[in-house]
């Protein structure tokens, strides 16, 4: 697919920088892909379980959605999907958008029904270990081949333009979607997130915490563990444009993203951090706007 990049405009305050906490960004030829890498490493878990996550097993679909099950590695994952009425031969662009909070609820198709009513189809998946679903929680590793499954399906569907689909996600929903801007089979024209970009520190932060330990099912110690979860350090790989909508009033957010911000900087102009009102929960319905006004042109 072909980046558009007209996408964005002109960077405000590029710099020269390097990701925080996370080393040197990938440069073309220091190393293997973040592509390659992913496929030569298996992840070693330290804890085999469900996502943390909160659902109810009796939740009906959103209204106006269907709950549909994709295929994917580990089995069939739940997802919910709404696609326009459209004339005969017509097709719609659409969005895949990636929850936070470790499972799928009624209220995460509900953040995004702008794009619906916008004539876009959309489709939220859950991921492995949520809802139900077979696997474990690997934390945006096995993740990321879902989200990828998700995707297949999503363009498979009829009267979907699969040269208009798009990403978005929120907190570890957004870190998800970052992820895919990195991947050029990706049938994506452009990845965005709401409150979700994580660096490789994040994860070692993450693990100090009693209250949030629990999330981080390998060893934080481990570069390789970190980086494979990580934007940041191969922004020099993206193959897409990533748009990092951040709240004004989340500061651990705003930190990581003005970090890949700079390293990406050095490369190119495919990262894009766009301040928005609001803290880490308060911000996706800003978000939401302003990549849809972003998009929906397109």
């Amino acid at each position: 697919m072909v980046v558009r990049r007209e996408f964005f405009g002109a960077l405000a305050g590029l710099g020269a920088g390097v990701l925080a906490g996370a080393g040197c960004a990938h440069r073309p030829g220091s190393r293997s892909s973040f592509v390659e890498r992913r496929a030569a490493h298996r992840t070693a878990l330290t804890r085999d379980a469900p996502s943390t996550g909160r659902w109810r097993s009796d939740q009906e679909p959103p209204a106006g959605a269907q709950a549909i099950r994709y295929p994917s590695a580990d089995g069939e994952l739940l997802a919910y999907y709404a696609a326009p009425m459209t004339g005969e031969g017509a097709k719609a662009p659409a969005l895949v958008y990636f929850h936070g909070e470790f499972s799928l609820r009624p209220s995460d198709f509900d953040k995004v029904r702008p794009f619906v009513d916008a004539g876009f189809a959309v489709l939220t998946p859950s991921l492995r270990g949520e809802n139900g679903n077979p696997g474990r929680m690997e934390l945006l590793y096995g993740e990321l081949d879902d989200a990828k499954a998700a995707i297949r399906w999503l363009v498979d569907q009829p009267g979907v333009d699969g040269s208009r689909v798009f990403s978005l996600g929120h907190s570890i929903g957004g870190g998800l979607s970052a992820l895919l801007s990195l991947d050029p089979q990706v049938p994506l024209v452009a990845t965005a997130s709401a409150g979700g970009v994580y660096v490789p520190e994040t994860f070692v932060r993450w693990g100090r915490n009693p209250k949030q330990s629990e999330l981080v099912r390998f060893d934080p110690g481990d570069r390789e563990e970190r980086e494979l979860r990580s934007l940041g350090p191969h922004v020099a790989e993206m193959a897409r444009p990533h748009i990092a909508y951040v709240g004004d009033e989340d500061p651990w957010i705003m930190r990581n993203a003005e970090a890949v911000r700079d390293a990406a900087a050095e490369h190119h102009r495919l990262f894009e951090l766009e301040v928005v009102a609001g803290d880490h929960g308060a911000m996706i319905r800003p978000a939401v706007a302003k990549y849809l006004g972003r998009v929906a042109a397109l």
